[in-house]
């Protein structure tokens, strides 16, 4: 079978892709371009020779015996035929080959030139057909020929002009017409040349025509085999048959018989070789084109292709966005899937997503963009309708797991890019991402105020920590027994030019969701550790600071280097510097973050587990980690006064930190009942409106100058 399949491949039986197809088709008319340049060339040559050589000399005999035009073209009629058909084909094959010239002067062109080919049969036939039968079956096949390709090339020209794109087809019969032309050219001089008695045995036109074709136009190799072969045996049959008839003279001799079959095989090989490296270089070249179109996983379309292929259709039709609209599609709850099916049952899932999209959208732009993430630009008119039937798709899929289709919308416009309208679709539905009795959502005004300031926050964070637009705030933490002060949280916040204060809600999750918050706390420890320098050089009394660090911290930043880099560059005593890591930064990896930690711990910093009780793993973190003070999440103070388990709930939180040998912080402390509460059952620390909201720098010093702020003695 191994064999069978490289004898299949070798001469061309496989089945090539369409585009491979259109690859070797484009290959053969960039070669016909070459070859009818030289066609023509030499033909003029050959003219200019054949004028100077033979009827100049007899120039005044000829004028004698019959009319000089009629004996000029009984001597270069055909080389004048073959400049028509070269020409024809040249200009043919650049006009196919480059679509940037003029489409007018394309048809116009064609149109001529292929005429010109068809009325030459019945203006320059030459009056001797000649003496042999060979002589008059080549030249009536070379007069058939040439009105057939001038057909081909006005039926191609009038095609183009009316559908604005080319016809393989006809290309293809015109390449083999040309091919034909060339063949018979190089049959009747080659004989025509052996028999000569001026020019015995120079048959280099059929020796050059046979290369031209063999080695320029390239053919599947069993194509060309049948082709080489047939018209080497009919050549060397003429050949043989002269020979015979001759009687002995100018004998075709065994040797250049197998002179002629040496060259058969040799020729073979050539074309077969030619061939194989066209077909390598389509394969490749179409390998590179799928990877550069489609989606490696889904096998739709990719999103470069999206974008290039709907500005094509844009450029051709500014009106084309009219009454569109680009969706956004996202499967909520996705991660699910790949949790508990595997990574390969969640592939699979997003391939019969994208085929189930593409079907209901067929006549649509559908491409996957990321993950579960596919884009539609679709007709207004009914998309709703697909929409429900995609839902319905999406349940079928999900075999039973909880899973929901959330499709965001937008409508494009030619006064931004189609990145920023998907942008906008993707906006909306994650805006419907936790809400499960919606499906769909169109962009709005108010999504746009919103949209703008989440693109003006990303355009402009750079130049917010450049400028420190973004400044450290301070929260007081106070003993729970004194309420005297013994440290602060840094508190991001940024007072913009543009916006004024932004709340924190509004850039933090988004630069989590971008992956940039790294620049954000890293900025922050800078600032409150220069903070921290210029309060200790101007001797005013200083507090330790605990410094938030969010999950993708652990990522996307050495947080070792840039604690160090900032405490040394400021000279702050580590002491001063407290570590909060948020307990959803600890599902990061046990391993890394433990050695994080643990050396830290080693260089001095206290580290906090902040948030404690917001998620679902918090006995499992205590048993992994070893934490200086515990944050205990202000969730667990909603409803105090109303739930008694909640009280109980701290009590034990509490009792268990301390048996752990751990500290205990609560946050989000407002009432008095709640301090005092907290104070009984042992908890160290507490922090919240209650004691005072996040101050800027200034205030916080100054209320600690005015004593408004008692700070402890212990504070270490």
């Amino acid at each position: 079978m191994v064999v069978i399949n490289f004898f299949r491949d070798l001469l061309g039986f496989r089945k090539n892709s369409p585009y491979v197809k259109n690859y070797l088709n484009d290959a053969n008319i960039r070669s016909s371009i070459y070859m009818a340049f030289i066609i023509v060339v030499l033909e003029i040559w050959l003219i200019i020779r054949q004028t100077t050589e033979y009827i100049i000399p007899d120039w005044d005999n000829a004028m004698l015996t019959q009319n000089a035009f009629q004996y000029v073209f009984s001597y270069i009629s055909y080389y004048l035929l073959f400049i028509v058909v070269g020409a024809s084909m040249f200009l043919f094959a650049l006009f196919y080959y480059n679509n940037k010239l003029y489409k007018k002067a394309e048809f116009i062109t064609n149109i001529i030139t292929a005429s010109i080919s068809i009325l030459w049969i019945f203006f320059l036939i030459p009056q001797d057909l000649g003496k042999t039968t060979i002589d008059k079956f080549t030249t009536v096949f070379l007069y058939s020929l040439l009105p057939l390709m001038g057909s081909l090339i006005i039926s191609h020209s009038i095609y183009k002009r009316l559908k604005n794109k080319n016809n393989t087809y006809l290309a293809i019969s015109i390449i083999v017409v040309f091919a034909a032309v060339c063949l018979v050219f190089g049959i009747k001089f080659g004989y025509s040349d052996f028999i000569s008695k001026s020019r015995p045995k120079m048959i280099i036109c059929f020796l050059t025509m046979i290369l031209f074709v063999a080695c320029l136009l390239i053919w599947k190799p069993y194509i060309s085999i049948i082709i080489l072969t047939t018209i080497f045996v009919i050549f060397s049959n003429m050949l043989k048959n002269y020979s015979t008839l001759e009687e002995g003279n100018r004998i075709f001799l065994d040797g250049d018989e197998i002179n002629y079959i040496t060259f058969l095989i040799s020729l073979t090989m050539v074309t077969i070789s030619v061939y194989q490296q066209r077909v390598t270089e389509a394969l490749k070249d179409e390998r590179l084109i799928h990877d550069a179109v489609f989606d490696d996983l889904s096998g739709i379309h990719n999103i470069k292709h999206f974008y290039s292929n709907i500005n094509l259709h844009k450029e051709l039709n500014n009106d084309y966005y009219n009454n569109k609209i680009c969706l956004f599609i996202n499967i909520f709850n996705f991660r699910t899937i790949n949790d508990q099916k595997g990574f390969q049952i969640g592939d699979e899932f997003i391939c019969n997503l994208a085929k189930k999209t593409t079907e209901i959208f067929k006549l649509d732009h559908v491409s996957r963009i990321s993950d579960d993430h596919i884009v539609v630009l679709t007709s207004i008119d009914g998309f709703m309708d697909k929409i429900d039937i995609l839902k319905e798709e999406v349940k079928k899929l999900s075999n039973g797991l909880f899973v929901q289709l959330k499709v965001g919308g937008c409508k494009p416009n030619n006064d931004e890019s189609l990145n920023r309208t998907i942008d906008k679709a993707r906006y909306a539905c994650g805006l419907i991402k936790r809400n499960p009795e919606i499906t769909y959502i169109e962009y709005d005004d108010k999504m746009d105020d919103r949209f703008k300031k989440r693109q003006y926050i990303m355009n402009h964070l750079e130049e917010a920590i450049e400028k420190e637009w973004i400044k450290p705030f301070y929260q007081p933490v106070v003993w729970s027994d004194t309420k005297e002060l013994c440290g602060a949280e840094a508190l991001a916040r940024w007072i913009d030019p543009t916006y004024g204060f932004l709340s924190p809600a509004d850039f933090i999750p988004l630069l989590e969701d971008v992956r940039l918050i790294h620049k954000l706390d890293e900025h922050i420890i800078n600032m409150v550790c220069k903070n921290m320098r210029q309060a200790l050089d101007e001797n005013k009394t200083v507090v330790p600071v605990s410094i938030n660090f969010s999950r993708l911290d652990f990522e996307l930043m050495d947080v070792i280097q840039v604690l160090k880099n900032a405490t040394e560059k400021y000279n702050i005593n580590k002491d001063y510097i407290h570590v909060e890591i948020t307990e959803s930064a600890l599902a990061y990896s046990i391993d890394i973050l433990n050695n994080i930690i643990t050396t830290l711990k080693k260089d001095g910093y206290a580290i906090w587990l902040d948030d404690f009780g917001s998620g679902y793993s918090s006995l499992n973190v205590l048993k992994d980690f070893m934490f200086d003070v515990i944050k205990i999440d202000m969730k667990f103070l909603s409803n105090f006064e109303k739930n008694e388990r909640t009280k109980d709930i701290l009590d034990c939180i509490i009792m268990l930190a301390n048996r752990l040998g751990m500290k205990t912080l609560t946050e989000g402390v407002e009432t008095k009942e709640e301090a005092d509460f907290l104070n009984e059952i042992g908890c160290g620390r507490l922090q919240g409106y209650l004691f005072g909201k996040p101050f800027k720098l200034e205030e916080f010093e100054e209320k600690i100058e005015n004593k408004e702020l008692i700070v402890s003695k212990k504070i270490l």
